[in-house]
C-alpha cells in the first residue's frame, strides 16, 4: 500500500522542499512504516550513486558523438526557418513589391491584359526567382532538390491552410 506522500520523498531527501514540506514529511515518516522503508531504499540507493566513479567518455568518442550529431539533417521546419530568414525576406519582399508596381503599371488604365510572354503565372514566377532557379541553389534556401521547392510553394496547401 502506497501514500500520497511517497511521491515527495526524493524531493525530500534530496533537499528540495520547503522547511514546512520537510518537516511534514517528517512528521509522516514517524508513523508511516512503509514510507520509512522506501526512505531507506532511496537514502542507501543515492548513497550507492554517489560511490560510483564519475563516467568521462574520452575525446574520440565525444568528436565521434559530435560528428554524427553535425551529420545528421536538419528537420523540415528548421530547414524552412533558416530560408525565411530575414536576410533572406527583405530582399524577397522588394522584389514582390516590384513586381507589383509593374503589375498595376501594366493593368493600369488603357491596358487590360498582360503581354503574352507574361500570361503564364508559373513564367513569371520563374522570372522572379531566376537566380534561384539558374543557379539550382538549393542549400541557400535549406532544400535538397527541386521538389522540396515545390513543397514549399504549397505549403499552405500541404498543411491544410486556406
Amino acid at each position: 500500500m502506497s501514500c500520497e506522500m511517497e511521491t515527495e520523498l526524493t524531493a525530500y531527501l534530496d533537499g528540495e522542499l520547503t522547511p514546512a514540506d520537510a518537516a511534514s514529511v517528517r512528521a509522516h515518516l514517524a508513523g508511516c512504516e512503509h514510507c520509512r522503508a522506501t526512505e531507506a531504499l532511496l537514502r542507501q540507493a543515492v548513497a550507492t550513486l554517489r560511490i560510483l566513479p564519475d563516467y568521462e567518455p574520452s575525446a574520440a568518442f565525444r568528436r565521434r558523438v559530435l560528428g554524427r550529431v553535425e551529420a545528421a539533417p536538419l528537420p523540415l521546419r528548421a530547414r524552412l526557418a533558416d530560408a525565411f530568414r530575414p536576410a533572406l525576406l527583405v530582399p524577397s519582399a522588394a522584389g514582390l513589391l516590384a513586381a507589383s508596381v509593374v503589375a498595376v503599371l501594366l493593368w493600369g488604365p488603357g491596358r487590360t491584359a498582360l503581354p503574352p510572354e507574361l500570361s503564364d503565372g508559373e513564367a513569371l514566377g520563374v522570372a522572379l526567382h531566376y537566380d534561384v532557379v539558374a543557379d539550382a541553389d538549393y542549400d541557400l534556401l535549406g532544400l535538397d532538390s527541386p521538389d522540396d521547392l515545390e513543397v514549399v510553394e504549397h505549403l499552405q496547401e500541404l498543411e491544410g491552410r486556406p
